[in-house]
């Protein structure tokens, strides 16, 4: 028999035993289908969280202080806002950044948000792609207008739309309450990159708001400390120069010179951080379909064991017409295979599927990819042939008289 004859009767036998042979695949079907789905949703939501990185903090260097090592003289300021502006000619632009939870309110509608105080230069630090209105600009911020930038998915649940620029909102921070007037709404889908706007409306994560630093004090916060004040260059070329800059100018200016309590980020660090914890996470989960995989092939050698014991009589029939030990050994190796590789076959479609299906409902991008499914189809022919080769060896070993025998 030639290897189409053996496929085609390989093919025939596992159609005689649809249950069976279904039950048999089964491991390998979820095992395939785990895969090909955390890989391509975690392939996606590394894309989303690495491009919006990339956008927000590419050319931007993130000022700290060592707090553990720091007195209150050593805090960063608004007023150190300048300095930095002025401590190198590649820096373009800086902005304070405090942040507070807090919440935002319509009547007895409540819902919590992360509050940023910034000034006018965020959206270039951001990546803020504004929906409606706009960000609040240098006259607004120096006048101390009383604005708010909200997110488009806190807007839907507090107005049951996103498009409220000029309504009122009642912010409480701190422990005091003011109403601010809604001058933007900004597309919040990039900053759930990693999780997707469905699954953080669910969950209840918290949206994002953006008010004026200058009007802190209106809101009853007095102090004028900053927790990070970023700073976008023009290249990144003379990072390391730039830094330097920084860090020697506000040393001057607090009086701290050579304590190194100021620390600088890059921007985007934070990106190589949340990229390897999908990565852990998908390695996880293969590793756990790899002992699917392992327990799917158990099932197929236990199966072709079993067939080889059904087939006995037809084994010896064969030898007896001349066919063998290679013909009756390719014969079940090839059976083995081929239920393996229809069940990765059954499992990347499933796999595919559901991957759509979860990052279309949660808002993420799924992103499988061609070398994946090959591999997979690879892994799962290696499965068949290496669960295969006890029970097609088995077979082939038989003696021919004995087979006919066989009751």
């Amino acid at each position: 028999m030639n290897f189409f004859d053996v496929l085609k009767s390989s093919l025939k036998n596992i159609a005689q035993n649809k249950m069976r042979s279904f039950l048999t695949m089964l491991g390998i079907i979820i095992g395939i289908s785990s895969v090909i789905m955390i890989v391509s949703l975690g392939r996606g939501s590394t894309e989303q969280i690495s491009s919006q990185f990339e956008k927000m903090g590419a050319k931007t260097l993130n000022v700290s202080v060592d707090t553990e090592n720091s007195v209150k003289s050593d805090l960063l300021t608004i007023n150190d806002v300048k300095a930095i502006e002025d401590s190198d000619q590649d820096i373009i632009s800086v902005s304070p950044q405090d942040q507070m939870t807090g919440s935002v309110q319509i009547q007895d509608n409540k819902k919590p948000v992360l509050i940023y105080f910034v000034n006018q230069n965020f959206p270039d630090i951001g990546g803020l792609d504004m929906l409606y209105g706009r960000f609040f600009n240098q006259k607004e911020y120096e006048d101390l207008k009383p604005y708010i930038v909200l997110d488009s998915l806190t807007c839907e649940k507090l107005f049951k739309t996103s498009d409220v620029v000029n309504k009122d909102v009642r912010v409480n921070v701190g422990g005091t309450a003011k109403v601010l007037n809604i001058i933007g709404v900004f597309d919040i889908a990039p900053y759930y990159a990693g999780i997707g706007t469905n699954m953080a409306e669910s969950t209840g994560v918290p949206g994002f708001a953006f008010i004026p630093f200058s009007i802190k004090q209106d809101l009853g916060l007095y102090n004028k400390n900053s927790s990070i004040i970023s700073a976008i260059l023009k290249t990144t070329e003379r990072e390391k120069q730039v830094a330097d800059s920084i860090i020697k100018t506000l040393s001057i200016k607090h009086n701290n010179l050579g304590k190194n309590l100021y620390i600088i980020e890059k921007g985007n660090k934070q990106m190589s951080s949340l990229t390897s914890i999908l990565d852990i996470v998908t390695l996880l989960v293969i590793a756990v379909a790899t002992i699917s995989l392992i327990v799917g092939g158990i099932g197929v050698m236990n199966i072709m064991l079993v067939s080889v014991t059904e087939r006995t009589r037809e084994i010896g029939t064969r030898k007896a017409l001349g066919a063998t030990t290679y013909d009756i050994m390719m014969q079940f190796l090839i059976e083995a295979v081929t239920m393996c590789l229809l069940g990765g076959i059954i499992g990347i479609v499933f796999g595919l599927t559901v991957a759509y299906v979860v990052a279309n409902f949660i808002g993420l991008k799924s992103s499988p990819t061609v070398s994946i499914i090959l591999i997979a189809l690879g892994f799962s022919s290696m499965i068949g042939m290496f669960f295969g080769i006890y029970p097609a060896k088995k077979a082939a070993d038989l003696n021919p008289i004995d087979s006919l025998r066989f009751e």
